[in-house]
Parts: structure tokens; C-alpha cells; sequence
């Protein structure tokens, strides 16, 4: 199917979203094949603009019309999926823009890509029994090993085995709402979803408020986990993390193995260079606006278009610097060939779960970390149609991966 390039600009202008992402705005960006340009100023009131005035775009994206149309297809492979994801990719698409401004045009961006594809009925419900009402909240103030301190908040549902979910960078409990809402899991796991210090509902760290300079390392990271296993999981647990979470969830099992009865690590890279950005706090971009379109593009594109909004609006509540500092720990310090050896004489059952369309951690760089940790107790799938995310980003197609996760620990 041939992607029209003026039936795609004309909806993003008429479109609510678009035209909102693009307020303070005037950029110029050109859509261009060897056949054919058009423009759209971007602006809170976007037009189409004719080839003579995109001469000069702020933004081109171009390349041949077969490179579009996999943009624009109901199910585009991965590396088409995203405006993030063209940016990584040799998918026969250029982008030519300055960083600035690609960055302050993000949102509108990854917008515009959506737009690309035939609208889906934004929600049709969860495909399993639910009950958001069970899961209730919770305070603990802990004082870590490391002599640490913070008001932690925490989530919690069920009886049974302690499991505990770890969230990514720069987020917080509520990205594992519907784990923990799940009715069937309510009655065989008491579920812990806990919010990092300066994260979510928790305070900041040793009665400090600010986060200017915040940087997570590996050692601050352990000792808030082990110490919460410890003073509010009560014992050894199950330990379910993505991507930050999935990184230290396995560092947690290699070098703490005492506190864990079993591991699943969802996007798990082996390494993940190039994560952090300077644009993620930058008094010139709006980053309520730009780090949850940085991590839009990394979910599975026909993933509820509710829960792909719900996935990132956790990102625009964010304290400053907090998603940045994350990716210090996430991007820079972390290395999975330090751990791959004590994961394999640590004997705890690992499963390694990775998206089709994540990548920040692709399923090849988690092939990697499989491989180098070599043991029959550590397990890779693939799941088709998720991202970066899966937990919230669709909870219903991700159920069936974590249930045979879970089986596998021998729970």
C-alpha cells in the first residue's frame, strides 16, 4: 500500500494532538521523494505549505517512496515503526534537522508518524479479569545498609509469593498497575511495585528535595533494593525489572542471590550505549513534552493507543533531571559482561524477555547477554509486537509472556 504524503500531511494538520504538540513552534518541515515535496509548518495552527515555501525546511525527512511506505503500513517492521526509531535505523529514510530542533518538535515527530497508519478504536479493555481497586498504596520510611534514607512510597496487591517489580528510568510503580491488578495473580503472588527515591510518590534521598546533579549509580541502586526486600518484602522474592529494572534485577541476582528466588529481566541489554541525552533536561525544550515522546518511540506501534498514552504520560510527570540521572547508571554504567559470569554460578532461573520493537535493548543485544551468561537456568524469548515497555504498554498481549516466565521460575 502506497503511503500518500498529502493525505498524510492533511491529517496531521486537522489533527487535535498534532497541532497541540506544535505550540510555541514555527518550523518548517518537508516530507520529500525523489517524485514528490510538501511541507507543513509546524505551529499551533499547522498548514500545509507548498514545495517553493519548504525550500529551506528546519526538518526534511526523505528518501524513496517504498522507505515511506513502510512507515505507513497497519503493521511496520521494526526500524519503521517510530520517528525514534527511523533516527537509528537504515531503513532508506534521511532526517536532516538540528538536534535542537528535532528535539522541540519531538512529540509532534512521533505524532506524526501515528498518523501515518489507519486510526484503531483507542481502547476495547483488558482481556482478563482486572480490579485496579485491589491495589493499594503505601509509605515505608527505610534506612538502607549504606545508611540511606527516603519515604518510600509503594504499591501492593495480593497473598502468596513476595515478587517484586522494578520500574525503568525515570518512571515509577505505576507502570506495573495491571500486573498488579490481575485477579489471577492476586491470589498466588503479594505483588510490591516500590517507586525509586526522587521517583514517583517517594521523597528524595537523606531529606534532599532538589535533583540538580542527580546520577544514579549501580551501589545506590543495589542497596535501595536489597533494603527494601529486606524491611518490606520481608525475605527472598521474585524479582521482575525492565530495562533499568531488568539491569539491576540481574545484578541484584548475580552479586545478592540470597534475596532472590528467581528473576525476569524484560528488555535486558547487554550493554546500552548512546541512552542518555543532554536534551533530556534543557531549559530550551520542554521536557514534560519531550522525554515521554523519547520514550514513545519505543513502543510496539500497534500496541492500545490508551496504554501507549498511559506509558508515557508517567514520563511527563518526572522530576527535572531525573530521567537523565537514571541513564547514567542505565546507559553508562551498566555492563552485562560483569555480570554474565556470577548470574550463571549464582543458580537462580533467569528469563530474559525482549520486545520486537525496542531498541534500546533489541532482541539481538539481549541474544548477547543470553549467550555470555551460557547457563541452562537463564532462558531468551522474543515477544512479538511489544517494545520498550510491555508491561504497560499493552498488558494483555504481554499476560501469556509473563505467565510462562513465571511457570519457568517454578513458581
Amino acid at each position: 500500500m502506497t503511503l500518500d504524503l498529502n493525505a498524510w500531511a492533511a491529517r496531521a494538520v486537522a489533527d487535535t494532538i498534532f497541532g497541540w504538540h506544535c505550540r510555541g513552534l514555527s518550523l518548517v518541515l518537508c516530507l520529500r521523494t525523489p517524485d514528490s515535496s510538501l511541507g507543513v509548518l509546524m505551529c499551533e495552527k499547522p498548514r500545509i505549505l507548498t514545495a517553493e515555501e519548504c525550500t529551506q525546511p528546519d526538518i526534511l525527512i526523505g528518501g524513496p517512496q517504498e522507505a515511506f511506505n513502510l512507515i505507513g503500513r497497519t503493521n511496520p517492521p521494526p526500524g519503521s515503526h517510530s520517528f525514534g526509531a527511523l533516527l537509528r535505523h537504515d531503513t532508506g529514510i534521511a532526517i536532516v534537522a538540528e538536534p535542537l530542533k528535532q528535539a522541540q518538535a519531538l512529540a509532534a515527530l512521533e505524532r506524526l508518524i501515528e498518523l501515518s497508519r489507519p486510526e484503531r478504536p483507542y481502547f476495547e479493555g483488558h482481556d482478563f479479569a482486572h480490579d485496579e481497586v485491589a491495589v493499594t498504596g503505601h509509605r515505608k520510611h527505610l534506612r538502607t545498609s549504606g545508611n540511606r534514607q527516603a519515604s518510600i512510597h509503594y504499591l501492593e496487591a495480593g497473598r502468596g509469593v513476595p515478587t517484586i517489580f522494578l520500574h525503568t528510568a525515570g518512571a515509577d510503580s505505576r507502570q506495573y498497575l495491571h500486573q498488579l491488578a490481575d485477579c489471577a495473580l492476586q491470589t498466588s503472588h503479594r505483588m510490591l511495585a516500590f517507586d525509586m527515591p526522587w521517583h514517583g510518590l517517594s521523597s528524595g534521598e537523606d531529606n534532599q528535595e532538589f535533583t540538580a546533579g542527580y546520577q544514579l549509580t549501580e551501589e545506590a541502586y543495589l542497596d535501595w533494593c536489597a533494603g527494601f526486600i529486606e524491611q518490606v518484602a520481608g525475605g527472598p522474592a521474585i524479582i521482575i525489572g525492565c530495562s533499568m529494572g531488568a539491569a539491576i534485577a540481574l545484578t541484584l541476582t548475580a552479586r545478592r542471590p540470597d534475596l532472590v528466588l528467581g528473576c525476569i529481566a524484560l528488555e535486558a541489554p547487554m550493554t546500552a550505549p548512546g541512552r542518555r541525552s543532554e536534551l533530556l533536561t534543557d531549559a530550551r525544550i520542554a521536557d514534560s513534552q519531550h522525554n515521554p515522546a523519547y520514550v514513545r518511540a519505543m513502543l510496539g506501534p500497534n500496541c492500545p493507543q490508551r496504554q501507549r498514552d498511559e506509558a508515557c504520560a508517567i514520563y511527563a510527570q518526572a522530576r527535572p533531571g531525573i530521567y537523565m540521572g537514571d541513564l547514567a547508571y542505565y546507559s553508562n554504567e551498566y555492563d552485562g559482561a560483569r555480570i554474565a559470569a556470577p548470574l550463571a554460578i549464582s543458580g537462580r532461573p533467569v528469563a530474559l524477555l525482549t520486545g520486537s520493537y525496542d531498541y534500546s535493548a533489541s532482541p539481538a543485544n539481549t541474544r548477547q547477554l543470553h549467550d555470555a551468561v551460557n547457563s541452562d537456568n537463564v532462558t531468551f524469548n522474543e515477544m512479538p509486537e511489544l517494545g520498550h515497555f510491555p508491561m504497560i504498554e499493552d498488558p494483555t498481549r504481554f499476560r501469556p509472556h509473563l505467565l510462562t516466565a513465571l511457570k519457568r521460575l517454578g513458581d
